[in-house]
């Protein structure tokens, strides 16, 4: 029988990444610092990662990271695919806002979303998630949980916003690069001291899932 609890994390992670991506276009300003709006969602992805890794182990992690890619990819061919139909007249402007949302830019006369958006994404997800899961394997047997993950997600995280900083500098003319990695960094402190927390709550009672997992196996 699958676990709930594994399709619930792989699930959220999935929906995270997506919206992470529809929303890391309109930028926001916190505590001064300009950063996208996806800073809300996108972060968590790896607390998500990390919990699955912990309860169930790095495989099947990596398998739930190969889910949302999927897709990932597969939300971006439906932005594609909905934001060159055809508008209707008396809705045109509505049509309009959803194109500019889902695929600002166009090609030859077809819509869609950014390619460094894109690239970056599929990219820099799936290294520092790889990243993330690996850490925090090697980690866990050699000291506490929430040293592990925060190690884990910490530094994921900061891989993350590197790849994808610099793969987005490279379609988007900028000077302020490492402005940028700077910011994401001092969230990235932040949003993973609130990922840890919510990493201890979410693996509470882990030791009796496993035992009892065993126990059931050994019946078996």
């Amino acid at each position: 029988m699958t676990d709930k609890r594994k399709v619930f994390f792989t699930a959220l992670l999935t929906t995270l990444l997506i919206i992470s991506n529809i929303t890391v276009s309109k930028m926001t300003v916190i505590a001064n610092l300009p950063l996208p709006c996806s800073i809300f969602t996108y972060p968590f992805t790896f607390l998500c990662v990390a919990v699955i890794a912990h309860l169930y182990g790095a495989s099947e992690a990596m398998k739930s990271v190969g889910y949302a890619i999927c897709c990932q990819i597969l939300v971006f061919i439906v932005c594609i695919v909905v934001a060159n139909v055809p508008n209707q007249v008396d809705t045109i402007m509505q049509a309009n806002a959803l194109q500019q949302l889902l695929a600002p830019d166009v090609t030859n006369g077809i819509y869609h979303p950014n390619v460094f958006v894109m690239l970056g994404t599929i990219v820099s997800f799936t290294i520092s998630q790889l990243i993330n899961i690996g850490l925090y394997s090697a980690s866990k047997k050699h000291t506490f949980k929430a040293v592990s993950s925060s190690l884990s997600i910490l530094f994921a995280y900061i891989i993350d916003a590197v790849i994808f900083s610099v793969i987005m500098s490279i379609g988007v003319a900028t000077n302020n690069l490492s402005l940028t990695i700077v910011n994401k960094f001092i969230v990235g402190v932040v949003t993973t001291a609130i990922s840890v927390i919510l990493f201890c709550i979410f693996t509470i009672g882990d030791k009796k899932e496993k035992v009892k997992t065993a126990k059931k196996k050994s019946i078996d």
